[in-house]
């Protein structure tokens, strides 16, 4: 970490009392340093510290020809500071290590302009949707990141992808998006031991080391004192790195008159949830100790095929591979947005995404096996909204959301909610979020509330004031309430009040 304090003082210090570290001609160079530190209300424990280096830098040769790129590298001395976050450190302390390595290159890519075609090839972010609190649509694009759950805006959490961008404009305003994306990255879980690791990860983990457990032990005494010797492989089970598994997105957005609405499909991976697989690999195993189980129990070679094949035990000898098994899903879905100019309705804006998954996995808890599992089921989501200017600079958006699958339960056994808990076949949320402004847009309070069915709710206060042309300071804090059960009740225990210092350069 000193090395990087140290270079990135040198080269960009004497830059920090400009409006930009770097303008001129064809190159922008610009950035901010920030620190976010959370707390309990009660003061008592950090939830995080984090001090983060932004720089973003465009170099623009020619009208038609653009490149950009944007590094941001974080530290969070919370994971330094509190034992009981000690197992989560190396996950949480700082950017993590992806599949794709470099991640604290947040985006790098080239731009080509035209008349009719313009062309993004690189690391980048795509925004399909216009939900508050929410990804509907634009979740199956990039996928994201959990660290602080959804407490923090949708493009600051989102985990960019290398991909090819085209833009083609075929009538005056309509606009045909296509996207191919040869990259791919789960969605970032939390480690167990963050504030924000969600319940359905913390059970998961918590049976897997069960089931370690069990194997363990059986490998250790076998049956009938015959000891098994297994051996067990962990892997990742990530798509191939091939054309054949790249995810292909289109997308049509049209504006006539007040109206504008989109129509958006994409051939994608499930991220959120992640099948676990257990393989079995009998082709090394020990025949001599199956033969002298089989002695001591007083079967034949098939006839003991057949216990181990009905009790679920490997023979002696057997491999265990552990993986990782992503699912294709198909996503259809649209926005719309339509702003009444007359009339009794004049000034309100009424909005609405939606999406169709098919055969999108989702996790259930299988009682009988005392494992979760993993089922394909399609998703209907849609978010209805209201948007209202009222007494001049007061906005209030409100928002009607539902998330709906075909199936409730896999023979009896519910799919499970984020929180680890049985899931509703149709779960509702209801968002309010109203914001102003004062002092010519210098001060900014907003609140946002996020109400689940289950009586779960989330609150979340904020005060943004620039006290120049550099400096500015956000106060505010996430209340969230419910049952342990519900999205937000999960985290009854990870309330936070917070403060951020930016120094924009």
């Amino acid at each position: 970490m000193r090395k990087w304090v140290i270079v990135l003082l040198v080269v960009f210090l004497p830059g920090l009392g400009q409006a930009t570290i770097l303008k001129k001609g064809p190159v922008t160079v610009e950035g901010y340093i920030k620190n976010e530190t959370g707390v309990y209300p009660d003061f008592t424990k950090w939830i995080k510290i984090m001090n983060i280096i932004d720089i973003r830098g465009q170099y623009q040769p020619r009208t038609w020809l653009s490149f950009y790129g944007h590094l941001y590298k974080y530290w969070d001395f919370a994971y330094n500071q509190e034992d009981e976050y000690a197992p989560a450190h190396q996950a949480m302390y700082t950017n993590r290590e992806t599949w794709q390595g470099i991640s604290w290159v947040r985006e790098l890519y080239i731009d080509f302009f035209s008349d009719y075609l313009d062309i993004r090839a690189g690391k980048q972010l795509i925004t399909w949707g216009t939900a508050d609190g929410i990804r509907v649509l634009d979740k199956y694009v990039n996928p994201l990141d959990w660290r602080e759950f959804t407490l923090k805006p949708w493009n600051e959490i989102k985990i960019p992808l290398w991909m090819l961008k085209l833009e083609f404009q075929p009538t005056l305003n309509g606009t045909l998006q296509f996207l191919l994306i040869p990259d791919f990255e789960p969605d970032y879980w939390p480690a167990p031991g963050a504030p924000f690791c969600p319940g359905v990860v913390k059970r998961g983990v918590e049976i897997g080391k069960t089931k370690m457990e069990k194997l363990m032990k059986l490998s250790r005494e076998g049956i009938a004192g015959v000891p098994f010797d297994y051996r067990i492989i962990s892997e990742e089970g990530r798509p191939g790195e091939k054309w054949g598994n790249s995810k292909f997105g289109i997308r049509w957005r049209d504006v006539l008159g007040n109206f504008e609405y989109t129509l958006n499909y994409i051939y994608s991976w499930e991220t959120e949830s992640v099948e676990r697989t257990t393989d079995i690999d009998a082709s090394t195993m020990d025949m001599s100790k199956v033969a002298q189980l089989a002695n001591i129990m007083h079967k034949t070679i098939p006839e003991m095929f057949e216990f181990f094949s009905m009790n679920r035990i490997a023979p002696p000898g057997s491999t265990f591979h552990f993986g990782q098994r992503y699912h294709r899903i198909n996503v259809w879905g649209g926005t719309f947005s339509k702003t009444f100019v007359g009339g009794p309705l004049k000034g309100l804006t009424l909005r609405g995404e939606f999406a169709y998954v098919r055969n999108d996995y989702k996790a259930y808890y299988d009682k009988k096996e005392n494992t979760i599992k993993w089922a394909k089921t399609d998703c209907y989501n849609y978010v209805i909204g209201l948007d209202k200017w009222v007494v001049t600079n007061w906005l209030a958006s409100f928002q009607f959301i539902q998330l709906i699958r075909s199936k409730k339960d896999i023979n009896g056994n519910p799919f499970l909610h984020l929180s680890g808990y049985p899931m509703d076949k149709v779960e509702t949320l209801l968002t309010l979020k109203v914001s102003t402004d004062f002092f010519h847009e210098r001060l900014k309070p907003d609140i946002l509330i996020v109400y689940g069915d289950d009586n779960d709710w989330r609150i979340s206060p904020s005060f943004y004031f620039e006290w120049g042309d550099h400096w500015t300071t956000t106060f505010g804090a996430h209340i969230l309430e419910g049952k342990e059960s519900g999205l937000h009740g999960q985290f009854n225990d990870s309330k936070e009040v917070y403060l951020e210092v930016k120094y924009s350069f």
